[in-house]
């Protein structure tokens, strides 16, 4: 029993469960300031060689291996943590955009499919752009055996290879945080381009205003400027990506804020 001495003092209930609660954040924090760090030793020739906003080449690197890749992507290597991630953002895009078995869905930012293996069964066909040719190659080897996936290397500012009106949902997720504020609202605007009317978009990104998104903010603050990697968070407020959407002309613009996360949805 944690605390055994102050439990015995009356009406210290309270400030036991205080301590707790502070001493459980002190320990999540700390693991995420090891992954960072981590993820900075790992990869320590991108601070010099790249800058953020040359994403083909900073994600091309970063996914040179699968494991590297996933570490990433979600900031975990183990393949069923990776799998129960896929699941839950799937369920977002369901209660959220309403994925529907008719339509053609886009992912910006695919990784290595992992949404994509989730949702593909609920759709026509879903489609995932990646700026990096190794993430698409990992892509392809996790969703050999879906029958309605189709693959597109892109520039990193655009959606190029998919033509005007030609999807029925494109969604963006944990991407957001790696892109500069211009290149957020480019690919809305080519989100735009790409839906048919009536067609719904999604995007998110970690919400500065939350006290769990200020932790990572934090966090990311206490590595000096010369050894913060192009690839670090980079967080948003809901009026930011709702400004984005209103600009695009989007319509029914909603969002909803989940533990660090912000999640907006509209329809073209």
């Amino acid at each position: 029993m944690k605390h055994p001495i102050l439990r015995r003092i009356p009406g210290a209930r309270q400030w036991i469960e205080k301590i707790e609660r502070l001493e459980a954040e002190r320990d999540r924090l700390a693991r995420r300031l090891s992954k960072l760090h981590a993820s900075t030793e790992s990869s320590p020739e991108l601070a010099p060689q790249f800058r953020r906003e040359e994403y083909k080449a900073v994600w091309t690197q970063l996914s040179e291996t699968e494991s590297s890749a996933k570490f990433h992507i979600g900031g975990f290597q183990e393949e069923s943590v990776f799998e129960l991630s896929g699941i839950a953002t799937k369920k977002a895009l369901l209660e959220t955009v309403d994925i529907r078995p008719t339509d053609i869905v886009v992912e910006i930012g695919c990784g290595v499919g992992r949404v994509g293996k989730q949702l593909a069964a609920h759709c026509r066909k879903w489609i995932g752009c990646d700026v990096s040719p190794h993430m698409l190659e990992l892509a392809s080897q996790r969703l050999a055996e879906l029958g309605n996936v189709e693959l597109h290397e892109v520039t990193g500012f655009d959606l190029r290879p998919l033509r005007d009106g030609s999807a029925d949902v494109v969604y963006s997720t944990v991407v957001f945080m790696h892109l500069e504020e211009w290149d957020r609202f480019n690919y809305i605007l080519e989100a735009h381009r790409v839906l048919r009317p009536g067609g719904r978009i999604y995007v998110d990104n970690v919400n500065l205003c939350s006290d769990q998104g200020w932790q990572v903010f934090e966090i990311h603050r206490q590595l000096p400027p010369s050894q913060r990697p192009p690839h670090i968070t980079k967080h948003s407020t809901l009026s930011e990506l709702i400004t984005y959407l209103e600009r695009a002309r989007f319509s029914d613009i909603r969002s909803r804020e989940v533990e660090e996360w912000i999640q907006v949805w509209a329809t073209k």
